[in-house]
Protein backbone atom coordinates (compact mmCIF):
# COMPACT_ATOMS: atom_id res chain seq x y z
CA UNK A 1 0.00 0.00 0.00
CA UNK A 2 1.43 3.60 -1.03
CA UNK A 3 2.02 5.16 1.87
CA UNK A 4 0.26 8.41 2.83
CA UNK A 5 3.00 9.89 5.19
CA UNK A 6 6.22 10.88 3.70
CA UNK A 7 9.54 12.75 5.15
CA UNK A 8 9.80 14.70 1.47
CA UNK A 9 7.55 14.93 -1.51
CA UNK A 10 9.06 15.63 -4.58
CA UNK A 11 6.14 16.80 -7.35
CA UNK A 12 7.85 16.11 -10.75
CA UNK A 13 9.58 12.43 -11.98
CA UNK A 14 12.01 14.13 -14.34
CA UNK A 15 15.90 14.65 -13.84
CA UNK A 16 15.66 17.91 -11.16
CA UNK A 17 13.01 16.18 -9.00
CA UNK A 18 14.94 12.47 -9.60
CA UNK A 19 18.48 13.82 -8.81
CA UNK A 20 16.92 15.62 -5.50
CA UNK A 21 15.30 12.44 -4.24
CA UNK A 22 19.07 10.96 -4.91
CA UNK A 23 20.99 13.11 -3.04
CA UNK A 24 18.50 13.09 -0.45
CA UNK A 25 18.77 9.58 -0.13
CA UNK A 26 22.54 9.70 0.11
CA UNK A 27 21.64 11.84 3.63
CA UNK A 28 19.48 9.38 5.04
CA UNK A 29 16.30 11.08 3.84
CA UNK A 30 13.60 9.04 2.00
CA UNK A 31 11.20 10.56 -1.11
CA UNK A 32 7.70 10.02 -2.89
CA UNK A 33 7.78 11.23 -6.24
CA UNK A 34 4.48 12.21 -7.58
CA UNK A 35 4.67 11.80 -11.45
CA UNK A 36 1.52 12.41 -13.70
CA UNK A 37 3.19 10.51 -16.84
CA UNK A 38 6.07 8.50 -15.42
CA UNK A 39 10.03 8.74 -14.41
CA UNK A 40 11.53 10.74 -17.39
CA UNK A 41 8.59 10.50 -19.36
CA UNK A 42 8.76 14.35 -21.18
CA UNK A 43 12.20 16.15 -21.78
CA UNK A 44 14.39 14.51 -19.18
CA UNK A 45 13.43 10.71 -21.41
CA UNK A 46 13.87 12.73 -25.10
CA UNK A 47 16.69 15.35 -24.58
CA UNK A 48 19.87 14.91 -26.80
CA UNK A 49 22.31 14.48 -23.63
CA UNK A 50 25.66 16.86 -24.17
CA UNK A 51 27.45 17.81 -21.69
CA UNK A 52 29.82 21.17 -21.92
CA UNK A 53 29.51 23.07 -19.07
CA UNK A 54 31.44 25.66 -20.42
CA UNK A 55 29.18 27.11 -23.11
CA UNK A 56 25.34 27.71 -23.12
CA UNK A 57 22.69 30.41 -21.31
CA UNK A 58 24.88 32.02 -18.43
CA UNK A 59 27.84 30.95 -19.37
CA UNK A 60 30.34 32.69 -19.43
CA UNK A 61 28.70 34.32 -16.12
CA UNK A 62 26.19 32.85 -13.12
CA UNK A 63 25.61 29.68 -14.46
CA UNK A 64 29.38 28.34 -14.96
CA UNK A 65 29.97 27.84 -10.87
CA UNK A 66 26.60 25.56 -11.29
CA UNK A 67 27.55 23.58 -14.61
CA UNK A 68 31.02 23.13 -13.50
CA UNK A 69 29.76 21.57 -10.28
CA UNK A 70 27.56 19.66 -12.21
CA UNK A 71 29.89 18.07 -14.44
CA UNK A 72 32.24 16.87 -11.94
CA UNK A 73 28.62 15.29 -10.50
CA UNK A 74 27.80 13.33 -13.48
CA UNK A 75 31.46 11.43 -13.81
CA UNK A 76 30.87 10.50 -9.74
CA UNK A 77 27.02 9.51 -10.54
CA UNK A 78 28.60 7.43 -13.30
CA UNK A 79 31.13 5.61 -11.30
CA UNK A 80 28.35 4.97 -8.79
CA UNK A 81 25.49 4.12 -10.96
CA UNK A 82 27.75 1.54 -13.06
CA UNK A 83 28.56 -0.38 -9.51
CA UNK A 84 25.10 -0.67 -8.61
CA UNK A 85 24.81 -2.49 -12.13
CA UNK A 86 22.75 0.99 -14.06
CA UNK A 87 23.82 1.42 -17.36
CA UNK A 88 23.06 5.19 -17.77
CA UNK A 89 25.74 5.50 -21.17
CA UNK A 90 28.31 8.43 -20.05
CA UNK A 91 31.28 8.96 -21.94
CA UNK A 92 33.63 11.15 -22.49
CA UNK A 93 32.96 12.08 -26.50
CA UNK A 94 34.76 14.94 -28.27
CA UNK A 95 32.93 18.24 -29.87
CA UNK A 96 33.75 19.17 -33.13
CA UNK A 97 31.93 23.30 -33.63
CA UNK A 98 31.72 24.07 -37.52
CA UNK A 99 32.28 27.42 -39.30
CA UNK A 100 30.76 28.30 -42.67
CA UNK A 101 32.67 31.67 -43.29
CA UNK A 102 35.40 33.76 -42.49
CA UNK A 103 32.92 35.89 -39.64
CA UNK A 104 31.98 32.68 -37.95
CA UNK A 105 35.93 31.18 -38.10
CA UNK A 106 37.01 34.56 -36.24
CA UNK A 107 34.58 34.28 -33.22
CA UNK A 108 35.79 30.54 -32.44
CA UNK A 109 39.39 31.89 -31.37
CA UNK A 110 37.56 33.67 -27.94
CA UNK A 111 36.08 29.69 -28.01
CA UNK A 112 39.50 28.49 -28.15
CA UNK A 113 40.93 30.39 -25.60
CA UNK A 114 38.08 30.51 -23.01
CA UNK A 115 38.24 26.49 -23.18
CA UNK A 116 41.81 26.14 -22.89
CA UNK A 117 41.30 28.22 -19.41
CA UNK A 118 39.64 25.21 -18.18
CA UNK A 119 41.65 22.49 -16.14
CA UNK A 120 40.17 18.74 -17.93
CA UNK A 121 39.28 20.76 -21.43
CA UNK A 122 41.16 21.89 -24.42
CA UNK A 123 40.31 23.20 -27.81
CA UNK A 124 42.26 23.24 -31.38
CA UNK A 125 41.39 25.37 -34.29
CA UNK A 126 40.96 23.72 -37.61
CA UNK A 127 41.13 24.33 -40.80
CA UNK A 128 37.95 22.69 -43.25
CA UNK A 129 40.02 20.32 -44.06
CA UNK A 130 41.19 19.01 -41.15
CA UNK A 131 37.77 18.87 -39.59
CA UNK A 132 37.10 16.67 -42.93
CA UNK A 133 39.74 14.04 -41.88
CA UNK A 134 37.71 13.28 -38.74
CA UNK A 135 34.62 13.08 -40.53
CA UNK A 136 34.12 12.61 -44.14
CA UNK A 137 30.85 13.88 -44.63
CA UNK A 138 31.09 16.98 -43.47
CA UNK A 139 30.48 19.67 -46.34
CA UNK A 140 32.96 20.64 -48.18
CA UNK A 141 31.68 24.49 -47.39
CA UNK A 142 33.03 24.19 -43.64
CA UNK A 143 35.59 26.63 -43.64
CA UNK A 144 36.78 25.87 -40.18
CA UNK A 145 36.47 24.15 -36.72
CA UNK A 146 36.73 23.45 -33.31
CA UNK A 147 37.79 20.44 -31.98
CA UNK A 148 36.78 20.55 -28.22
CA UNK A 149 38.07 17.60 -25.69
CA UNK A 150 36.57 16.92 -22.52
CA UNK A 151 32.89 17.05 -23.37
CA UNK A 152 30.63 14.12 -22.42
CA UNK A 153 27.31 12.92 -23.25
CA UNK A 154 24.97 10.37 -21.01
CA UNK A 155 21.08 8.49 -22.14
CA UNK A 156 19.05 10.83 -20.38
CA UNK A 157 16.33 8.45 -19.86
CA UNK A 158 18.61 5.72 -18.13
CA UNK A 159 20.40 8.38 -15.95
CA UNK A 160 16.69 9.93 -14.74
CA UNK A 161 15.70 6.35 -13.88
CA UNK A 162 18.89 5.44 -12.44
CA UNK A 163 18.63 8.13 -9.88
CA UNK A 164 15.37 7.48 -8.91
CA UNK A 165 15.26 3.36 -8.61
CA UNK A 166 18.86 4.17 -6.73
CA UNK A 167 17.56 6.61 -4.23
CA UNK A 168 14.45 3.52 -3.78
CA UNK A 169 12.21 6.10 -4.01
CA UNK A 170 8.25 5.61 -3.65
CA UNK A 171 6.76 6.41 -7.46
CA UNK A 172 3.26 7.94 -6.71
CA UNK A 173 1.51 7.73 -10.19
CA UNK A 174 -0.86 10.55 -9.82
CA UNK A 175 -1.23 14.61 -10.55
CA UNK A 176 -0.57 16.77 -8.13
CA UNK A 177 -3.38 19.48 -7.77
CA UNK A 178 -1.86 21.72 -4.62
CA UNK A 179 -0.72 22.07 -1.38
CA UNK A 180 -2.13 21.92 2.02
CA UNK A 181 -1.05 24.31 4.47
CA UNK A 182 -0.57 25.28 7.92
CA UNK A 183 0.13 28.66 8.28
CA UNK A 184 3.01 29.08 5.94
CA UNK A 185 4.22 25.41 6.32
CA UNK A 186 3.11 23.06 3.73
CA UNK A 187 1.55 20.16 5.86
CA UNK A 188 1.05 17.73 2.65
CA UNK A 189 0.47 17.53 -1.08
CA UNK A 190 -2.94 17.38 -2.58
CA UNK A 191 -3.61 14.79 -5.43
CA UNK A 192 -6.14 14.24 -7.76
CA UNK A 193 -6.66 10.90 -5.99
CA UNK A 194 -5.80 11.60 -2.50
CA UNK A 195 -3.29 13.65 -0.67
CA UNK A 196 0.15 12.92 0.94
CA UNK A 197 1.28 14.24 4.36
CA UNK A 198 4.70 15.35 4.34
CA UNK A 199 7.50 17.22 6.32
CA UNK A 200 8.93 18.93 2.88
CA UNK A 201 7.91 19.63 -0.34
CA UNK A 202 10.19 19.87 -3.84
CA UNK A 203 8.36 21.32 -7.06
CA UNK A 204 10.35 20.13 -10.03
CA UNK A 205 6.78 20.01 -12.69
CA UNK A 206 9.60 21.93 -15.31
CA UNK A 207 7.60 23.92 -17.40
CA UNK A 208 4.42 22.25 -15.50
CA UNK A 209 5.56 24.21 -12.46
CA UNK A 210 2.66 25.29 -10.23
CA UNK A 211 3.54 28.73 -9.30
CA UNK A 212 0.12 29.98 -8.43
CA UNK A 213 0.08 27.76 -5.48
CA UNK A 214 3.02 29.74 -4.01
CA UNK A 215 1.55 32.87 -5.07
CA UNK A 216 4.45 33.52 -7.27
CA UNK A 217 4.47 34.89 -10.90
CA UNK A 218 4.89 32.34 -13.47
CA UNK A 219 8.34 31.94 -14.11
CA UNK A 220 8.64 29.46 -16.20
CA UNK A 221 7.89 28.77 -19.68
CA UNK A 222 7.70 26.03 -21.92
CA UNK A 223 10.48 25.88 -25.35
CA UNK A 224 9.20 23.05 -27.26
CA UNK A 225 12.46 20.94 -29.17
CA UNK A 226 12.55 18.33 -31.60
CA UNK A 227 15.02 15.47 -32.39
CA UNK A 228 15.40 12.36 -35.05
CA UNK A 229 17.06 9.87 -35.46
CA UNK A 230 17.93 8.43 -38.11
CA UNK A 231 19.44 5.31 -39.53
CA UNK A 232 21.98 7.00 -41.27
CA UNK A 233 24.23 5.26 -43.99
CA UNK A 234 28.02 4.96 -43.47
CA UNK A 235 30.31 4.29 -40.14
CA UNK A 236 29.19 5.99 -36.99
CA UNK A 237 29.72 9.84 -36.10
CA UNK A 238 32.36 9.93 -33.57
CA UNK A 239 32.00 13.47 -32.14
CA UNK A 240 29.61 15.36 -31.05
CA UNK A 241 29.19 17.96 -34.12
CA UNK A 242 27.45 21.26 -33.78
CA UNK A 243 26.28 24.82 -35.24
CA UNK A 244 25.08 27.50 -34.49
CA UNK A 245 22.78 25.72 -31.48
CA UNK A 246 22.23 22.38 -34.34
CA UNK A 247 23.95 19.24 -33.90
CA UNK A 248 24.08 15.33 -34.12
CA UNK A 249 26.05 12.01 -33.76
CA UNK A 250 25.70 8.33 -33.39
CA UNK A 251 24.01 7.55 -30.30
CA UNK A 252 24.79 3.84 -28.52
CA UNK A 253 21.18 2.79 -30.02
CA UNK A 254 23.45 2.83 -33.57
CA UNK A 255 21.06 5.84 -35.06
CA UNK A 256 21.82 9.46 -35.50
CA UNK A 257 20.39 11.75 -33.59
CA UNK A 258 19.86 15.09 -35.21
CA UNK A 259 18.33 18.21 -33.58
CA UNK A 260 17.09 20.46 -32.13
CA UNK A 261 14.64 23.38 -32.93
CA UNK A 262 13.56 25.95 -30.62
CA UNK A 263 9.75 27.29 -31.03
CA UNK A 264 7.16 28.37 -28.87
CA UNK A 265 4.34 26.29 -29.04
CA UNK A 266 2.68 26.17 -25.60
CA UNK A 267 2.24 22.82 -24.14
CA UNK A 268 1.50 21.48 -27.46
CA UNK A 269 4.39 18.66 -27.33
CA UNK A 270 3.35 16.71 -30.71
CA UNK A 271 6.22 16.07 -33.26
CA UNK A 272 5.83 18.62 -36.15
CA UNK A 273 6.77 17.40 -40.17
CA UNK A 274 7.50 21.06 -40.15
CA UNK A 275 10.69 20.36 -37.32
CA UNK A 276 11.60 17.37 -39.04
CA UNK A 277 11.98 19.65 -42.28
CA UNK A 278 13.97 21.82 -40.50
CA UNK A 279 15.86 19.46 -38.77
CA UNK A 280 16.87 17.75 -42.26
CA UNK A 281 17.80 20.34 -43.97
CA UNK A 282 20.08 21.77 -41.56
CA UNK A 283 21.62 18.50 -41.15
CA UNK A 284 21.94 18.07 -45.23
CA UNK A 285 23.90 21.78 -44.94
CA UNK A 286 26.26 20.38 -42.81
CA UNK A 287 26.61 16.76 -43.40
CA UNK A 288 24.26 16.12 -46.98
CA UNK A 289 25.21 12.51 -47.37
CA UNK A 290 24.07 11.65 -43.30
CA UNK A 291 20.89 13.36 -44.33
CA UNK A 292 19.64 10.45 -46.92
CA UNK A 293 19.15 8.38 -44.15
CA UNK A 294 15.79 7.25 -42.66
CA UNK A 295 14.24 8.44 -40.39
CA UNK A 296 13.45 5.89 -37.62
CA UNK A 297 12.41 7.62 -34.82
CA UNK A 298 10.86 11.77 -34.13
CA UNK A 299 10.82 13.07 -30.39
CA UNK A 300 9.51 16.38 -29.13
CA UNK A 301 9.62 17.52 -25.47
CA UNK A 302 8.91 20.69 -23.48
CA UNK A 303 11.90 22.21 -21.78
CA UNK A 304 11.60 25.04 -18.79
CA UNK A 305 13.25 28.16 -19.19
CA UNK A 306 12.89 31.17 -17.24
CA UNK A 307 12.77 34.88 -18.57
CA UNK A 308 16.55 35.43 -17.16
CA UNK A 309 18.03 32.33 -18.56
CA UNK A 310 18.78 31.35 -15.10
CA UNK A 311 17.51 28.16 -12.97
CA UNK A 312 14.88 28.47 -10.18
CA UNK A 313 16.88 26.45 -7.20
CA UNK A 314 16.42 27.13 -3.31
CA UNK A 315 13.58 28.09 -1.14
CA UNK A 316 10.39 29.00 -1.52
CA UNK A 317 9.38 32.56 -0.53
CA UNK A 318 6.83 33.13 1.99
CA UNK A 319 6.73 29.46 2.62
CA UNK A 320 8.83 27.33 5.47
CA UNK A 321 9.49 24.00 3.74
CA UNK A 322 8.72 24.32 0.22
CA UNK A 323 11.95 24.18 -2.28
CA UNK A 324 11.74 24.70 -5.61
CA UNK A 325 14.27 23.14 -9.06
CA UNK A 326 13.41 23.37 -12.10
CA UNK A 327 14.36 26.36 -15.26
CA UNK A 328 17.16 24.51 -16.81
CA UNK A 329 16.42 25.03 -20.24
CA UNK A 330 18.36 23.40 -23.08
CA UNK A 331 20.94 22.24 -19.89
CA UNK A 332 18.59 21.37 -17.68
CA UNK A 333 20.19 17.03 -18.15
CA UNK A 334 23.86 18.72 -17.11
CA UNK A 335 22.35 21.02 -14.40
CA UNK A 336 20.25 18.40 -12.53
CA UNK A 337 22.92 16.67 -10.72
CA UNK A 338 24.42 19.68 -9.03
CA UNK A 339 20.34 21.36 -8.83
CA UNK A 340 19.95 18.01 -6.70
CA UNK A 341 22.93 18.23 -4.15
CA UNK A 342 22.48 21.37 -3.63
CA UNK A 343 18.66 21.18 -2.68
CA UNK A 344 19.94 17.99 -0.58
CA UNK A 345 22.21 20.21 1.18
CA UNK A 346 19.89 22.75 1.76
CA UNK A 347 17.03 20.82 3.29
CA UNK A 348 19.26 18.53 5.30
CA UNK A 349 22.20 20.78 6.85
CA UNK A 350 20.89 24.16 5.93
CA UNK A 351 23.83 25.26 3.89
CA UNK A 352 25.38 24.80 0.59
CA UNK A 353 28.52 26.12 -0.56
CA UNK A 354 27.34 26.87 -4.02
CA UNK A 355 26.57 29.95 -4.63
CA UNK A 356 22.71 30.23 -5.72
CA UNK A 357 21.66 33.19 -5.03
CA UNK A 358 20.99 34.40 -8.51
CA UNK A 359 18.36 31.27 -8.49
CA UNK A 360 16.21 32.31 -5.63
CA UNK A 361 12.67 31.78 -6.39
CA UNK A 362 12.36 34.74 -4.48
CA UNK A 363 13.08 36.89 -7.69
CA UNK A 364 9.53 36.10 -8.97
CA UNK A 365 7.57 36.80 -5.64
CA UNK A 366 4.73 39.02 -6.48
Amino acid sequence: MPSSVADVVIVGGGIAGCAAAYYLARHGVGAVIVERDGIAAHASGFAYGGLNPLSGAGIPGPNLPLALRAFDLHEELATALAASDFNIAFRKRPSLHLAFNAVEAQEMESVVRWTNRHRGFSATLMSGEEARRLEPRLSVEVVAATLIEGTAEVDCAALTRALAASAMAEVRLDEAVGLAWSGQRATGVRLRNGRIDCANVVLAQGPWSAFDWLGLTPAVTPLKGEIVRLAAPGARVEHSIGYLGNYFTSKPDGLLWAGTTEEQAGFEATPSAAARRTILQRLRHVAPALAEGDVVEHTACLRPMTADGLPLLGPAPNAENVHIATGGGRKGILYAPAMGSTLADLMVLGQTDLDIAAYSPSRFAR
